[in-house]
């Protein structure tokens, strides 16, 4: 019953809280057969959230024990499908607890069950897979299920830090245990080389990889490639997987160009931050006018954003307050805004029941008007900008010269 609840809560609040989602092979999901599912760890609990109402069916998490570390947290965390798995660092005792777990897990499998995993073990906001633990491995051959499934996951975010950005999930190709035993000899010492090394080679395939200690410059590359083209969503991933090649040849073939572009490229971001513009602003500017009926909402636009700045602004006070990591920030600004809006916009349209009479009226007024705030928001911001550029002539030409230079070198220009 709760799992449901927040299920189709947190499916709404994603929508709303992420400017796009792209699904990408979602055939690839068994609808009734037992499945691990394994996918990279970049973005906390967001990742767990946004796999959990990926799928038309349940879900079971695991999770680092130190979760759990209240009753209140236990009972809660284990009526939504989670489980501890329990680390060194808990004590070489609570270790033991991990057996009790494994045979939950089992059990899970043998009703055709899906739990989700992250290879990985901790959370590191960056863009490279690291090494994998060898969990899943170790429940997979232990499955006696003949159908079970190893899932692997690929997660693409534009910008995980940010609120109104994009995210890609990409639900790779089932990898068969019965196949890997097969392969294997049913030895497990060559099955979990197997399926580490498949499973790792499926999720990196699809996975934007950036090069240590780069990621800055490749990040604002690859930006100003999505904002200067169109690009279809089949085509999405593929096109930034051959700029980070492209970007890559050319550290190996012409150090002295990558360096240069590198200076550029980092140079064109810190103008950028210092004058608060975005590379989407200006590759709006360049292109054609937007069409002026979109005007025609911003009575109701300024509504929603007197409407959204109060809620807003407690999100952002309560998730300074309680992010002590980075890596919680988007994730628990989320989770924060699911509860904050609602509570708020049903006060106000409480408040306003008592001018117009109808209750029903009134929350769809506020509704409506936070709805239209959201989906025009990044229009009126772009807006903004575009008018700080063309009253500052010499700062708008100089982002262009070199947003072209750095599309040239790279003959990324559309």
């Amino acid at each position: 019953m709760l799992y449901h609840f927040f299920y189709y809560l947190l499916k709404l609040t994603t929508k709303l809280y992420f400017k796009k989602i792209r699904f990408y092979h979602p055939e690839n999901i068994a609808p009734d057969q037992p499945l691990i599912i394994c996918a990279n760890h970049g973005n906390s609990f967001m990742d767990a959230i946004l796999l959990a109402v990926s799928f038309k069916r349940k879900l079971h998490f695991l999770a680092r024990a130190d979760a759990f570390n209240s009753p209140f947290k236990h009972w809660f965390l284990s009526k939504i499908n989670m489980m501890p798995i329990y680390r060194i660092r808990d004590g070489r005792e609570a270790l033991k607890n991990n057996d009790e777990i494994f045979f939950k897990c089992q059990e899970i499998l043998n009703q055709n069950g899906a739990i989700l995993i992250f290879p990985e073990g901790n959370c590191v906001v960056e863009k490279r897979l690291r090494t994998f633990k060898a969990g899943f491995v170790q429940m997979a051959f232990a499955s006696e299920h003949p159908k079970t499934q190893i899932l692997p996951v690929t997660l693409n975010y534009n910008q995980p830090y940010q609120f109104y950005t994009e995210v890609c999930i990409d639900f790779r190709e089932p990898i068969h245990i019965s196949a890997l035993k097969k392969e294997s000899g049913d030895d497990y010492i060559a099955f979990s080389k197997l399926a580490l090394a498949k499973v790792m080679e499926s999720i990196a395939k699809k996975m934007l990889i950036l090069t240590e200690n780069e990621d800055d410059f490749y990040e604002e590359i690859l930006e100003i490639y999505r904002n200067s083209n169109t690009l279809l969503d089949k085509e999405f991933i593929e096109n930034q997987l051959l700029v980070i090649e492209q970007l890559n040849q050319i550290k190996i073939d012409n150090p002295q160009l990558y360096n240069t572009l590198k200076m550029k490229v980092l140079r064109y971001k810190a103008i950028k931050e210092e004058h608060a513009i975005s590379d989407l602003a200006l590759a709006a500017l360049s292109s054609k006018p937007s069409s002026k009926w979109k005007w025609l909402c911003f009575p109701l636009y300024f509504l929603g954003f007197l409407m959204d700045w109060i809620p807003s602004t407690i999100t952002k006070h309560l998730t300074r307050k309680m992010v002590k990591e980075a890596q919680f920030l988007s994730a628990v600004r989320m989770v924060l805004a699911l509860f904050v809006f609602p509570i708020y916009f049903f006060s106000i349209a409480t408040i306003l029941n008592i001018w117009i009479k109808e209750w029903l009226l009134s929350l769809a007024m506020i509704l409506i008007s936070a709805y239209i705030h959201r989906s025009y928001f990044e229009y009126f911001r772009l807006l903004k900008e575009k008018n700080k550029l063309r009253k500052q002539p010499e700062l708008k030409h100089q982002l262009f010269d070199l947003r072209s230079e750095i599309l040239a070198k790279l003959n990324l220009l559309p």
